[in-house]
């Protein structure tokens, strides 16, 4: 891997999905604009800026200062957080919130009616009580599920857009922001960038990459999708994008087993078990301004067909990978992509 390539990392996603390792490859990384690139450890989070040009310090500061200002806002384990005075609220009335909260819950409230509640940033109950990804992980009894299930509703959060206020309905309710998070402060990072007057840059947080421009030659960037499953650097293939995002959530990376079964982290907050489809990781491509990290989740739980559906209707490009090692994906991004991976397939036409 070049000097001037992304970190590839695995991230927390507190809801319901880690992110898929993803490798930014950028050969030929000399041109009009030598690359500069950053990279800070920020709270749960590591964030890699590379710019092009505008290479200053002041720039990678407000950068940094404006991905670490969400994270903090978003941090469940901090009591002080602008989330946590929302969850120490349920059911006690409406919170006044910033316009970045407002913002993010505008994005997964859209997701969840869209997909009537396969994707819900209130299943944090769920995930708390099967422990996945920790020592404690077991399957809970039904009764369990049953009332944990009674506190898993996006249609029990209200958003106020004018008056700039949240309120969970019920006591005990939580938000969780984890799977939308990195990637919203990636675009967030962009969106500073260009207003900024950088052209080409990638920004990278946790392995949610933010792809501003092109390559300073005008070739488009180059990201390589990890196989699932697979050693860190092992990767399936690469897609090519411009002026793009590109999210990548997997069902495999935390997962236990119980009398021989396998189950996953990412639920179905209809029927509080593990989604079980067939579908092994999705990748999002969309514009730079769209934060696709929700989506990828909502994909995975649609499955292959209705994912495909749902990426065109919501007019991203997707790349759906199935436990089959076939491939399948939305026409816009098959001329884009290159399969490096002999074991997989892409499927047709």
């Amino acid at each position: 891997m070049h000097s001037c390539s992304a970190h590839k990392s695995v991230g927390l996603a507190l809801t319901s999905a880690t992110a898929l390792s993803i490798l930014l490859t950028m050969s030929a990384c000399s041109g009009p604009r030598g690359p500069v690139t950053r990279t800070q450890q920020l709270p749960f989070e590591l964030a890699t800026v590379t710019l092009y040009d505008h290479a200053s310090d002041s720039t990678f500061a407000a950068c940094f200062a404006r991905i670490d200002e969400i994270l903090d806002k978003f941090n469940m384990y901090s009591a002080n957080s602008e989330i946590s005075s929302v969850n120490q609220a349920a059911g006690k009335g409406a919170v006044s919130v910033s316009a970045d909260f407002c913002e993010a819950l505008r994005q997964v409230l859209q997701l969840s009616s869209l997909t009537d509640g396969l994707f819900d940033a209130t299943v944090g109950p769920i995930v708390k009580l099967w422990k996945i990804g920790s020592d404690q992980a077991h399957v809970p009894k039904p009764e369990e599920i049953r009332s944990a299930l009674r506190l898993v509703g996006w249609k029990d959060v209200v958003l106020d857009e004018k008056a700039r206020t949240v309120t969970l309905l019920h006591p005990g309710m939580t938000l969780d922001f984890g799977a939308i998070l990195e990637s919203f402060a990636a675009v967030e990072a962009g969106r500073l960038l260009h207003a900024r007057g950088v052209r080409d840059a990638v920004v990278d947080v946790e392995g949610k990459v933010m792809a501003l421009g092109s390559r300073p030659d005008g070739a488009p960037w180059r990201i390589g999708i990890q196989t699932p499953g697979a050693s860190t650097g092992t990767y399936l293939g690469v897609v090519e994008v411009r002026d793009e995002v590109v999210n990548t959530s997997g069902s495999y990376e935390r997962f236990f087993l119980q009398k021989g079964r396998r189950y996953q982290h990412i639920f179905n907050p209809h029927t509080g078990y593990p989604v079980d489809n067939g579908v092994e990781s999705v990748t999002v491509i969309s514009n730079r301004l769209h934060n696709a990290d929700g989506t990828t989740l909502a994909i995975l739980a649609l499955g292959v067909e209705k994912g495909l559906a749902f990426a065109k209707q919501l007019s991203v490009d997707a790349i759906i990978i199935g436990e089959d090692k076939k491939i399948h994906m939305t026409v816009g991004v098959r001329r884009h992509f290159t399969l490096y991976d002999s074991s997989y397939s892409v499927a047709g036409p």
